[in-house]
């Protein structure tokens, strides 16, 4: 016969120390998300909404998503009651849809084009995916709310998504092909770009300066770049070191 295991000794156990919340909120931040805008409708019949990135998938059959709302937030109540919401899954060249639905105290509708879905619930054009929730369960989470959805729509188009990582929007990579064309090199060697060292190719002096130029250019405040193209260029300057 088999004896018990002991029972813990709780006197001996010790809390473990508090997080600092902005170191704890930068290594969350490490974590790369979409961006979503989620709406719906309150009581009164207008139009609410917000941007998060706590939203995740949960459920195929039947299918399911979440997503957290702090619980001081202006748009709590209308959430709780509402009996659809919508999340909408921002596309690169959005960010400032994101940052307008992310500002508090302003009219975050304003010259926003919608149309009209279950209930009358706003939704959001030109995204990269669209999903139409009907809500099914709120629970409590620390200093959040989380509410998950069924979902009984949605919607995908060919649009790049927006990504979110440490503080800045950036956009997905598409998958580098497995060779360059060859063209493509013989013009950057036919223009003094790069040289070929042991039979490896690497970039000139010439190619080094131009390099670190776009880097710099996607640093400058007055470059007039989408947040795909200058994410582009920043991934380049530790390959330049």
């Amino acid at each position: 016969m088999p004896f018990p295991a002991p029972a813990p000794n709780y006197l001996s156990m010790t809390a473990p120390p508090p997080f600092d919340p902005r170191t704890f909120r930068q290594a969350l931040g490490t974590f790369v998300t979409g961006v979503t805008i989620v709406t719906t409708l309150d009581t009164a019949g207008h139009p609410a909404g917000l941007t998060a990135n706590s939203f995740n998938s949960v459920s195929l059959d039947p299918p399911m998503v979440l997503w957290s709302l702090a619980l001081d937030s202006t748009n709590l109540d209308a959430f709780r009651r509402a009996p659809y919401w919508a999340v909408h899954v921002l596309a690169a060249g959005q960010e400032q849809l994101s940052v307008q639905f992310a500002t508090r105290e302003t009219d975050r509708f304003a010259d926003v084009r919608t149309t009209e879905g279950p209930a009358g619930i706003p939704l959001l054009e030109d995204c990269a995916a669209r999903f139409v929730c009907r809500a099914a369960f709120e629970y409590e989470g620390g200093d959040h709310a989380i509410f998950l959805g069924q979902v009984e729509a949605f919607e995908q188009t060919t649009r790049t998504p927006l990504v979110y990582h440490q503080g800045r929007y950036a956009g997905v990579f598409p998958a580098a092909p497995a060779a360059a064309p060859a063209s493509s090199i013989t013009a950057l060697e036919e223009r003094g770009l790069v040289e070929r060292t042991r039979g490896r190719l690497r970039l000139s002096a010439e190619g080094r300066v131009i390099a670190e130029g776009f880097v710099a250019l996607a640093e400058s405040d007055t470059a007039t770049l989408t947040a795909h193209e200058t994410a582009a260029l920043r991934h380049l300057l530790p390959l330049l070191g």
